[in-house]
């Protein structure tokens, strides 16, 4: 545990039993609804090297959030925002509205997240990045976690130049620093690129370090563990385009294509109610062009990665959401913190 995170658990008891974590949730939640992100629900023991602590929960952790937000707020389906909205407040003897979401469709969830969803009856609403379900495919990020991973066994890289003139090759093959660190920078500089570069560059690289490709050992969810939660009622499942590009990158008959793609996808597998179907902006990264486009391919609401609480005066189109994950979340007082947005 670092020093960060350290003195965050200490302020966070402090809060908790002065009481300021409830008090500043009650003045937050008077006209306002909470909406959790998460991404994977996976043991430490099966994270693989070079996972963004950003990007998981334990189970265990998990279970201990679940029976938090149990006590402290009424959980209810991402849907209840456009057919509840006006009374939200009234909604389950009027304790905080909190919503669940989860990104991009890992099989982990289905392993270990739903069946804690299903023992504690909790709806949740997924997000699937649809040409990616049911195969052995990985994101890029994936691709960039392996390298730096790989590249820290190797003994004697190849020197990049006469291989590459691209500065941003150039870039990437000399960071210094952990692999953790570098992910992050790499990562980080890769995101303002379309995905089609991305990927040359990546090929680059890979012929630098003389390395691997990423595993292909399934990390989505498949189609019939889909529907079987679809199945159960309490899981949503929603878009997270077609192939988790970021939008902004793409020109407008790319974006439609991504829009429209997943959402007859959806819909071709039953997984779906075409009277709700929500979506959610790959990395966060939308612009009012973009809005538009979603509104006209008709999905109903649309979740952002901005950091907040929504209130009833929030578009239905850029919805907030609080980020969860495992270090800033591994306590009850940390986690109050959390969703009380003091840190």
């Amino acid at each position: 545990m670092n020093i960060s995170i350290r003195i965050k658990l200490l302020l966070a008891k402090a809060y908790s039993s002065s009481g300021l974590v409830s008090k500043k949730i009650r003045k937050t939640s008077s006209n306002g609804y909470l909406i959790l992100m998460y991404h994977r629900i996976i043991p430490v023991k099966e994270v693989e090297p070079g996972l963004q602590a950003g990007m998981y929960v334990e189970p265990e952790t998990f279970k201990m959030h679940i029976d938090y937000l149990k006590d402290h707020f009424s959980i209810v389906p991402l849907s209840a925002i456009s057919t509840h909205i006006k009374d939200i407040n009234e909604m389950k003897n009027k304790l905080p509205i909190c919503i669940l979401t989860f990104d991009d469709g890992w099989y982990d969830f289905y392993r270990f997240a739903y069946p804690i969803l299903v023992v504690n009856r909790v709806p949740a609403t997924v997000f699937l990045p649809t040409e990616y379900i049911g195969t052995g495919n990985r994101f890029w990020t994936d691709q960039v976690a392996n390298f730096f991973v790989q590249k820290r066994t190797l003994k004697e890289p190849k020197n990049h130049e006469g291989i590459s003139n691209s500065s941003v090759v150039k870039n990437l093959a000399d960071l210094e620093g952990t692999p953790e660190s570098n992910i992050e920078k790499a990562i980080s500089i890769l995101k303002k690129y379309r995905e089609d570069e991305i990927l040359k560059i990546l090929e680059k690289l890979k012929t630098i370090w003389g390395i691997d490709s990423v595993s292909t050992e399934r990390a989505f969810l498949n189609w019939d563990e889909v529907r079987k939660m679809a199945e159960s009622g309490l899981i949503t499942f929603g878009s997270h385009t077609a192939n988790h590009r970021i939008l902004v990158y793409l020109n407008e008959k790319e974006i439609v294509d991504e829009l429209i793609d997943s959402k007859n996808k959806l819909l071709s597998e039953g997984v779906v109610d075409p009277s709700f179907i929500p979506f959610c902006y790959p990395n966060g990264n939308y612009d009012e062009s973009v809005v538009w486009m979603v509104k006209e391919a008709g999905y109903h609401v649309a979740v952002t990665t901005e950091r907040g609480w929504n209130d009833l005066n929030s578009s239905f189109f850029k919805l907030k959401r609080v980020a969860i994950h495992q270090d800033i979340s591994s306590t009850k007082e940390l986690l109050g913190c959390r969703t009380a947005n003091i840190f």
